[in-house]
C-alpha cells in the first residue's frame, strides 16, 4: 500500500519525501509510522505568511482546514492580514469550530489580530489559534524550523525549514 501511495502522490505531482512550497504555503508529504506492516502516510501542512489575497488564493491548491501550522514572518499588514479571514473559516464553518492550531510569528501577534478584526483581546483568536511566539527552534510534525531575527522596520524573522533531507529559507 505505501507503494500505492507513493505512486499516487507522483501521479499527483507529490513526492513522498519532498519539501515543497506552493504559493505562499508549504507542503510535504511524509510517512510517519506503521501499523503492522502497514505505513501510515500523513500529509503535513505549514502556511508561511497569510498576507492580504492569499487566502483566496490558497484554495486553488489545499484546503485551508488542512494546515497544521502558520507561521508569520513579520505582523505588517500584507504578510498576516489573511489570518482574519481564515480566523472566521476556522470559527464559523459550516461543520462547526475547527480544531484549533499554533500560530507562530513575533511577540504580540494574537493581540495584533485580535485588534485587526475588532475583537477584545480577550479571547481574542485563542479558541481558534495557539498563537507561539519565536523563541527559538521547533517543529511541526516532520518541520524543523528555525527562526532567525532578520532587519526590517518591525520585528521580523527569516525562517530555516527543514524535512527529508531538504531545507529552503524564507
Amino acid at each position: 500500500k505505501a507503494e500505492a501511495r507513493a505512486a499516487q502522490l507522483a501521479e499527483q505531482g507529490g513526492d513522498p519525501d519532498a519539501l515543497g512550497a506552493v504559493g505562499v504555503g508549504g507542503a510535504a508529504d511524509f510517512g510517519v509510522g506503521a501499523l503492522g506492516d502497514e505505513p501510515v502516510v500523513r500529509t503535513w501542512r505549514i502556511l508561511l505568511d497569510l498576507g492580504n489575497g492569499s487566502l483566496g488564493a490558497l484554495h486553488r491548491y489545499v484546503d485551508p482546514l488542512s494546515i497544521d501550522a502558520v507561521l508569520l514572518s513579520h505582523l505588517h499588514p500584507d504578510h498576516c492580514m489573511d489570518l482574519c479571514g481564515y480566523y472566521v473559516q476556522r470559527k464559523y464553518h459550516p461543520t462547526g469550530p475547527q480544531p484549533q492550531i499554533p500560530v507562530y510569528g513575533p511577540r504580540g501577534t494574537a493581540d495584533r489580530m485580535a485588534k485587526a478584526y475588532g475583537l477584545d483581546l480577550d479571547p481574542g483568536m485563542h479558541e481558534e489559534f495557539d498563537f507561539r511566539e519565536y523563541d527559538a527552534p521547533f517543529t511541526v510534525g516532520p518541520f524543523s524550523v528555525v527562526p532567525i531575527r532578520v532587519n526590517h522596520p518591525v520585528a521580523a524573522y527569516g525562517l530555516r525549514i527543514s524535512a527529508g533531507g531538504s531545507t529552503i529559507g524564507y
